[in-house]
This record gives structure tokens, C-alpha cells and sequence, in this order.
């Protein structure tokens, strides 16, 4: 009888909800400007400069620190450039999280014809990335740019960057998001 009472108290205790379930998991994103990207790929985004925010961190080695969040089922796509408009054959560079139905990051470098077109695709570095994005709960993270073009991107708490690349052509004067098929909602200009 005393062991069906031990294995009754148990599963009560495990069955029950607890706080640690229904943590707010946007209070991350608190002081964060906001966009939401439904638009889809092809349509003309807006690039923010990143001499306007007012959370940009210097770090050592001439490293340049900003904190975003993503919030989508897939596909947090990001465009690094160096102009406002880069529409007129601009050298241009895109970091995709959770891209190929949310199984892979990349990092791509193009040239941008328009907001619809693009040529001299490279695709730099790829990997596997299952599970980074939710559409219930923000990947907020620190993208740091070195000024030899090597970028680090670290989820917040980790020490270690969870995606790296190197491209001396790197430009992070604008920054854009996208979407491609889902909506996504980007948090930027985050306090680090």
C-alpha cells in the first residue's frame, strides 16, 4: 500500500504544471524595434542602417556587436549591404536560419539587380541548423562582425557561435529582412 501511495505522490508531482512551462519567453525581446516580414522574398523590404541604432556594441579586435531575435517556423533571412537601396547591381550578402524548411543555415553572396532579381550567386558556407527557429518562442542572438569580415553568431547564454563565416567583402552599413513562404517577425536593435 505504501509503494502505491510513493508512485501516486509521484506522478501527481510530475503531472503538474510548473512556472518554468509558462515562462514569458519574449521578455528577451524587451527594448527591441520590431518587423514583420509576410511579404514574401521577392518583395522590396526596407534595409535599416545600422548607424541608427542605438544598441551597437564595440568589442575587441575592431569587432562590431548587435543583438537580434527571429520568431518563425523557418527561413530568418537577413541582408547585409552597404547601401539603403541595394537595387542597382549591389554586392550584397544573406544569412539564412533555418532555411530548406527549417533544416539548414547559409550564408550567400550576390549581386542584387532588383528586389526580385539576382546574379554571381555564391553560397559560402551551409549547415545543418533542425530546430533553431520556433514560431512559438524567439532565437535571440548576438551577430558579431570583425573588420576582416568574419561574423560570429552566438544564441544568447552561449559562449560558442552557433554559426561562423569569413568574407572580406562583408558590408553591415544597412541591414534587411525577409521571409520566404512563412511570415517571420525580426527583433533588432536589441539591448546587449
Amino acid at each position: 500500500m505504501i509503494s502505491v501511495i510513493v508512485v501516486f505522490a509521484i506522478v501527481t508531482v510530475l503531472s503538474c504544471p510548473t512556472e518554468a512551462g509558462y515562462q514569458n519567453t519574449f521578455e528577451a525581446t524587451k527594448g527591441c524595434l520590431k518587423y514583420n516580414s509576410h511579404q514574401g522574398y521577392k518583395f522590396t523590404h526596407p534595409y535599416f542602417s545600422t548607424g541608427a541604432y542605438r544598441n551597437v556594441r564595440r568589442g575587441p579586435n575592431n569587432a562590431t556587436e548587435f543583438r537580434f531575435g527571429v520568431l518563425g517556423d523557418h527561413d530568418g533571412i537577413f541582408r547585409l549591404a552597404p547601401v539603403q537601396n541595394p537595387y542597382d547591381s549591389t554586392l550584397m550578402h544573406e544569412i539564412v536560419l533555418s532555411g530548406w524548411a527549417g533544416t539548414k543555415t547559409d550564408v550567400r553572396r550576390y549581386v542584387r539587380t532588383s528586389p526580385s532579381e539576382m546574379n554571381n550567386y555564391s553560397m559560402f558556407k551551409i549547415q545543418s541548423s533542425y530546430g533553431l527557429l520556433s514560431q512559438f518562442d524567439p532565437l535571440m542572438f548576438t551577430l558579431t562582425i570583425y573588420s576582416n569580415g568574419s561574423a560570429k553568431l552566438a544564441k544568447d547564454g552561449d559562449k560558442y557561435p552557433f554559426f561562423e563565416f569569413q568574407d572580406s567583402t562583408l558590408s553591415f552599413r544597412y541591414i534587411g529582412f525577409c521571409n520566404w513562404n512563412v511570415p517571420v517577425i525580426y527583433f533588432f536593435d536589441c539591448p546587449l
